[in-house]
């Protein structure tokens, strides 16, 4: 089981790949402010995969009590609630926000981004390096910002498997 904030939902979503959240982790557990945030998108390919994995089961929404740690403006309600969830299930987060990151390790909880999300599905053999860099292009594309510096490491990354 893994909990997820939205930008990796909105991510994988948007690249008709959420499914991979399930052959990598099993079960999904998301906040009910972030299954909001989602489904505030109305017509976007996310909404309707994450609905639908909503409705096979493998995708669960909770609600969240934010950590007392946690109060503060520096981050968002879906990220509050996502880092205070996988902390209290005491499990890994998916977060892109690097700031929301070394918040979750404040608690403990191991987080990583969609592009872990990438390396592990390719690594595990479940989609094919050029799959994964053609996932990789789109997501970019579609507005994921990473450095130039980040884009090369991970695409060396992926090269390397």
């Amino acid at each position: 089981m893994i909990v997820s904030n939205s930008s990796p939902l909105i991510v994988l979503g948007k690249q008709g790949i959420l499914s991979l959240l399930k052959r990598c982790f099993g079960k999904v557990l998301i906040p009910r402010s972030v299954y909001d945030e989602v489904a505030g998108k109305k017509d976007g390919h996310e909404v309707a995969a994450l609905d639908k994995a909503i409705g096979e089961g493998w995708v669960a929404v909770e609600n969240a009590a934010i950590n007392r740690l946690l109060l503060t403006e520096k981050m968002g309600q879906g990220e509050k609630e996502a880092i205070s969830l996988a902390a209290k299930h005491k499990t890994v987060l998916l977060i892109d926000n690097d700031s929301a990151k070394s918040y979750a390790s404040i608690l403990g909880v191991e987080a990583h981004g969609a592009l872990y999300v990438l390396f592990l599905a390719c690594s595990r053999k479940f989609i094919a390096k050029e799959e994964a860099m053609d996932i990789f292009d789109g997501m970019v594309a579609n507005g994921f910002y990473i450095s130039t510096e980040l884009y090369s490491r991970f695409a060396a990354l992926l090269k390397s498997l």
